[in-house]
């Protein structure tokens, strides 16, 4: 697979600095997931997910190391590459068994951190990652189990995401952030990961974020269609808007990600009046 250019300068810098930065040998395979592993990449709004294998787990001077490594990815370019530093022993394990590893989270921090989010990560370089650098993934063993990933799905949304539609409920669209791109964001996140996770629930496979939207533009009842297709608009920049009123895209939103909680838990979303 031919990785986009803004990835694979990424991933060549990345390399690079680890070379030069870090002790000899210590790096030993970089893999990729997430979007791009789907054939989805969009600029305005992707960032790099990756999974990088380290030889032994880190004395505090090498975590300073790859710490500094980071701080220079960050410097050379604006999109985010996140992800862990494991064994790639720690692969065939099921994650939420790992100690705290070196991360790069969303934050534009490396922290030691033990993420049950890694359920995502295992599963997606199992089914479609790639590998860039080191064994190649087809070589090395990749725990997975999809009742494990089910059941952290449901949860994810009865948790992490019930909350956010609980408090779309209670916002009107002066509570949205005053910048147009993080609005933006935000927006589009709402509609599409949340149908990403819904996706999983009905296909037992994982996707992208518009690769999913397309998917439910197929399976929801035609009420969702105007909603979908904004959240399609808004992360690939393409087409035209079908909101003149920024009120009706947040009421829609609200009742959209409600509507995908309730269906994928059973359970409804409290309302204001709840």
């Amino acid at each position: 697979m031919t990785l986009p250019a803004l990835v694979q300068d990424l991933c060549d810098r990345f390399l690079l600095l680890a070379e030069r930065e870090l002790p000899p040998g210590l790096l030993t395979g970089l893999y990729l997931h997430g979007g791009v592993v789907f054939g989805e990449w969009a600029p305005r709004e992707s960032d790099v997910d990756f999974l990088a294998t380290l030889a032994h787990r880190p004395e505090p001077a090498e975590v300073e190391a790859l710490r500094g490594v980071h701080a220079q990815m960050a410097a050379h370019s604006s999109i985010r590459f996140d992800g862990p530093h494991v064994l790639a022993a720690d692969l065939a394990c099921d994650p939420r068994t790992l100690p705290a590893v070196p991360q790069m989270l969303f934050t534009g921090k490396l922290e030691m951190v033990a993420s049950p989010s890694r359920m995502i990560v295992w599963h997606e370089l199992a089914q479609a990652g790639i590998t860039v650098t080191g064994p190649d993934l087809s070589t090395l063993q990749v725990w997975t189990d999809k009742q494990v990933l089910r059941d952290y799905t449901v949860d994810n949304l009865d948790t992490y995401w019930r909350r956010n539609a609980e408090g779309l409920a209670r916002a009107t669209p002066a509570d949205l952030p005053a910048d147009q791109r993080e609005r933006e964001y935000l927006l589009t996140h709402c509609i599409l990961a949340s149908v990403r996770l819904h996706h999983l629930l009905v296909t037992g496979e994982m996707t992208a974020k518009s690769r999913a939207g397309r998917w439910a533009l197929t399976h929801y009842d035609e009420r969702w269609h105007r909603v979908l297709a904004e959240g399609l608009h808004l992360r690939d920049a393409d087409g035209t808007s079908g909101y003149a009123d920024q009120s009706d895209l947040l009421w829609d939103v609200r009742d959209f990600l409600a509507y995908v909680v309730e269906t994928g838990t059973g359970r409804p979303v409290a309302t204001i009046d709840a």
